[in-house]
């Protein structure tokens, strides 16, 4: 899935690159998603791309399922693809907001797995 790809790209490159390189920056698209709203989307398609990587091996039906559990994540937050992956853009060009954003996921995911783990 595109939008999986594109994320996990800009995850990696956030994470990776030399805090002295410059990074193109893009302007504020008009329908930004909220910091808080798109690290709680990216946390759920996190889940989501685990689960379906766990239970599904072959690349094919990987790609398909992905695709359509993608659109409807994203349909159930009440956004469409162009506004997510203008969002994407946006915070993948800032490298102190993305690695919030990263660190936002991974403390969610932590949470969840504490209280899985208690239970």
């Amino acid at each position: 899935m595109r939008l999986v790809t594109v994320l996990l790209v800009l995850l990696s490159i956030s994470s990776c690159t030399d805090s002295s390189e410059v990074v193109a920056r893009i302007p504020v698209p008009k329908n930004l998603l909220s910091q808080e709203k798109f690290t709680e989307i990216l946390t759920e398609m996190v889940k989501l791309e685990g689960h379906v990587a766990q239970k599904y091996t072959s690349a094919t039906k990987y790609h398909k399922l992905m695709v359509t559990s993608g659109d409807s994540l994203l349909s159930s937050f009440g956004i469409d693809k162009e506004i997510f992956e203008s969002s994407i853009e946006y915070y993948g060009s800032r490298q102190e907001l993305m690695q919030s954003i990263n660190d936002g996921i991974l403390d969610e995911l932590n949470k969840e797995l504490g209280e899985l783990e208690s239970d």
